[in-house]
């Protein structure tokens, strides 16, 4: 996070383990000229840049209203 890197998580199910609830909700921390993000217990530097993507092989997933709102949902389905 704190290099500005994208992180890919692939093989998500219908849940999504909730040490990651803080990146989703971006609860970045500034201070000073430092910002961080508290995941797990442990404050991470964050980078502006940093970007995740969560993939699943599902068909048809069905996520919780919570993990929709704090995502955005891309369907690349053929049809």
């Amino acid at each position: 996070m704190d290099e500005g890197k994208t992180l890919l998580i692939e093989g998500i199910e219908n849940e999504v383990d909730p040490q990651l609830d803080p990146v989703l909700e971006k609860q970045i921390q500034t201070k000073g000229k430092n910002t961080f993000i508290n995941v797990g217990g442990t404050d991470m530097d964050y980078n502006d840049n940093f970007n995740m993507f969560l993939t699943t092989k599902l068909s048809n997933p069905q996520f919780s209203p919570e993990l929709s709102a704090k995502t955005t949902i891309i369907d690349f389905a053929v049809t």
